[in-house]
């Protein structure tokens, strides 16, 4: 028995103990370092700007709708620059459209009536079918 271990610990499980415990530890500090930085993407740490809205043009450039007090700037992001594209007054951005009520057909409404569909019909010259359970 080694005797830098504690008495009635054995080497291997003592550190198996060890390393559960400093994965429970990365695995916590990862948890936190990445909701810190959701919270500052979103705008959930307080401050004076927000970010109401980002619309990707291509892969590199973006446009992004920044509220700063009650103005509004309309702003391009790409290659490494920021543009000001505009500048408005929170009354004066459009209204934003109504969602509809009821969303498109769901996938799960698509599946139930492919389901329920007769199977297509053969042409005269394709052969039989097999049956799979022969």
């Amino acid at each position: 028995m080694d005797p830098a271990l504690p008495a009635g610990t054995t080497g291997f499980g003592w550190a198996l103990l060890h390393t559960l415990g400093a994965l429970a530890l990365v695995c916590a500090l990862a948890w936190w370092v990445l909701r810190l930085a959701a919270q500052r993407e979103h705008g959930g740490a307080p401050g004076r700007m927000k970010l109401l809205e980002r619309v990707a043009l291509d892969p590199r450039r973006s446009v992004v709708l920044l509220q700063v007090g009650a103005r509004v700037l309309v702003v391009g992001v790409g290659d490494g620059r920021l543009t000001t594209l505009a500048e408005l007054r929170e009354d004066e951005l459009p209204a934003l459209p109504e969602a509809p009520a009821r969303p498109g057909v769901t996938f799960a409404e698509v599946l139930a009536t492919l389901r329920r569909a007769p199977p297509p019909p053969r042409s005269p010259e394709a052969p039989p079918a097999r049956d799979p359970t022969l």
